[in-house]
């Protein structure tokens, strides 16, 4: 026996152990999926977040709001898995800048609500 199926034999007999084994499997996998959209959109604000900041350096000010979406098309290639202006639970991020000279820039997280705990923020300069 290759160590590939004692390992996979050891995994499932580890899974088994649990009582409530496909609600275990369940919680893990949505916890997994709820990481991943946490890293990808603070990934997503840093990126933004940079080049925003060469467009300061190049531009001398912060693009406006209203030219926000504008923006990251042309300063980003398209993603064929989400829209560039949602983040990774599918609403919109939120750019507001200050008369060109800083900006915020928010996702509202994973609840949607503004001014809790899971809102990821970033501003600039």
């Amino acid at each position: 026996m290759d160590k590939f199926s004692l390992a996979g034999i050891l995994l499932i007999g580890s899974l088994m152990a649990f009582t409530d084994t496909p609600q275990q499997i369940r919680v893990l996998i949505d916890e997994s999926i709820r990481t991943g959209q946490l890293l990808a959109t603070a990934g997503d604000l840093r990126s933004m977040s940079t080049m925003l900041d060469v467009h300061y350096f190049r531009h001398g000010r912060y693009p406006r709001a209203d030219r926000f979406e504008s923006w990251l098309t042309a300063n980003f290639k398209e993603n064929q898995l989400k829209k560039l202006s949602v983040d990774h639970w599918g609403r919109p991020y939120r750019y507001a800048d200050t008369n060109g000279t800083a900006y915020t820039l928010r996702s509202l997280g994973e609840d949607g609500v503004e001014g809790t705990a899971d809102d990821m923020k970033v501003t600039g300069p």
